[in-house]
């Protein structure tokens, strides 16, 4: 008897094994799963923003506290902030085994609400490159919450020493939307995470290499850790809704 899902709803982009691990998991990594030269051309593309040579009509969000300290543009730059208002930028949004693998979990008639080409540049001063352990649902009014997933793509190779996400496997399926807040002892302000991580939950390291895709569900409980390599790190990120 084939178990009953709930939170995939096709076979379009995934496999059964594949769904199954993301329903008891709360995430799926899809080895190899963009081109590398499209990746490459957005890489270019941010560095082109980044110096000014060329505009973009996503938003730039630059990390306040390095601006102060001087660095160059492009390390100062955090994200370009909904790509997928950009021409360029959104044929990720609509890159084909992208959406099969969106539609696989959350089915058809989606829409992109949130995009971020996140640059990740080293640690200059404490907790920079840190992000604490969140939900995604917290930043967002969406619902219903199982007709949301996010992707996130490694445009490089991502590892732990340059700060790759960690993730609490299965606390999707607690359904609750934890407390966030600034972190206590953080200076940015550019990030909220779980006043009271449950101490009980394992984490995992999730390390990619250019091309492979995480999607995951917007409670999982996640983070990212320091970048202390010695060069930026690219990624790109979308979350997108069934409507």
């Amino acid at each position: 008897m084939l178990k009953k899902f709930r939170y995939t709803v096709s076979n379009k982009g995934l496999s059964y094994k594949q769904r199954q691990f993301y329903e008891e998991n709360g995430y799926v990594i899809i080895k190899n799963n963009f081109s590398h030269t499209l990746l490459d051309e957005f890489s270019e593309y941010f560095h082109e923003v980044c110096n000014g040579r060329i505009g973009t009509s996503s938003r730039i969000i630059k990390d306040p506290l390095l601006k102060k300290l001087g660095v160059k543009a492009e390390e100062a730059i955090f994200k370009l902030q909904d790509f997928h208002d950009d021409d360029f930028l959104f044929r990720y949004a609509t890159y084909s085994p992208l959406v099969d693998i969106v539609e696989s979990i959350i089915g058809p008639n989606i829409m992109a609400v949130n995009s971020m080409l996140i640059n990740k540049p080293q640690d200059l001063y404490p907790d920079q490159s840190r992000y604490p352990v969140h939900q995604d649902l917290h930043y967002f009014p969406f619902r219903p919450v199982n007709s949301i997933v996010a992707s996130w793509t490694a445009m490089e190779p991502i590892r732990k020493e340059n700060g790759c996400l960690f993730i609490y496997p299965g606390t999707h399926s607690r359904e609750q939307l934890y407390e966030h807040d600034y972190p206590m002892g953080s200076r940015t302000p550019l990030f909220h995470g779980v006043t009271d991580v449950p101490t009980e939950e394992t984490k995992i390291d999730v390390m990619l290499d250019k091309g492979d895709t995480v999607f995951f569900h917007p409670l999982l409980l996640h983070a990212s850790g320091p970048n202390l390599s010695e060069v930026s790190l690219l990624q790109s990120y979308i979350m997108v809704i069934s409507h």
